[in-house]
């Protein structure tokens, strides 16, 4: 009987973590890293390799699935939100029409609504509650902002 921290579980156990990690973090990358782990995991199960190896092949393997599978995953989980548009965040949706769920102020950021999600926006003008804006930017940096202004 094996023990219980075998390596190839290890490497097993790492996988499924990230693959959780994967539904909280944005972008569909950390999925990658737990795919290596389970290659790992599967030589392991065939071949005895050195922890050097193993490393080798843990990234080796994501850096691989990353350049082959990302494309092709963020096309199948673009998603459609609640309102039936497809969710394609690389199509900026400059012009489109949103409404503010929180007063917005020249400076202070308020909320809007877009596809299905509430979002940080600024104005250089105050706009209240329930009104309609046009989104003009968006800053998707570490605080994702829009730009917005009235119709």
């Amino acid at each position: 009987m094996e023990s219980i921290f075998a390596p190839w579980l290890i490497w097993f156990v790492a996988g499924v973590v990230l693959a959780f990690v994967e539904l909280t973090a944005p972008g569909i990358i950390m999925i990658f890293f737990g795919i290596g782990c389970w290659v790992v995991a599967a030589v392991l199960i065939l071949y005895p390799i050195t922890l050097s190896q193993q490393i080798f092949l843990f990234i080796a393997a994501s850096i691989l699935s990353i350049v082959l599978l990302r494309k092709w995953l963020m096309r199948i989980f673009k998603g459609v939100s609640s309102n039936g548009i497809e969710a394609d965040y690389d199509d900026f949706p400059q012009g489109a029409r949103v409404e503010v769920t929180a007063p917005i102020r020249p400076q202070a950021n308020g909320r809007i609504k877009f596809r299905g999600t509430l979002w940080d926006a600024a104005s250089d003008e105050a706009i209240d509650t329930g009104e309609i804006v046009e989104i003009l930017n968006y800053a998707g940096n570490s605080h994702q902002v829009f730009f917005v202004k009235k119709p």
